[in-house]
C-alpha cells in the first residue's frame, strides 16, 4: 500500500474533524485546519506532480 501526500492530508483532515467534533475547546480552529487539509489534498497532486495548469493526457 502506497501512501502519498494526498492520502496523508486526507487522513489528517479526518483526524482533525473527529477531534473537533468531540472537543469543546478550540472547536472552530480545528475545523478550519481540517478544511484546509481537505482542500490541500485536492491541489497537492497537481502542484507536487509538476502538472499544475497543464492537461494530463
Amino acid at each position: 500500500m502506497r501512501l502519498g501526500l494526498r492520502s496523508l492530508l486526507l487522513a489528517l483532515a479526518v483526524i482533525l474533524f473527529i477531534v473537533s467534533a468531540v472537543t469543546d475547546e478550540n472547536q472552530f480552529d480545528l475545523l478550519a485546519f481540517g478544511l484546509a487539509a481537505f482542500a490541500a489534498s485536492f491541489v497537492v497532486d497537481d502542484v507536487v506532480g509538476g502538472s499544475f495548469g497543464r492537461d494530463k493526457r
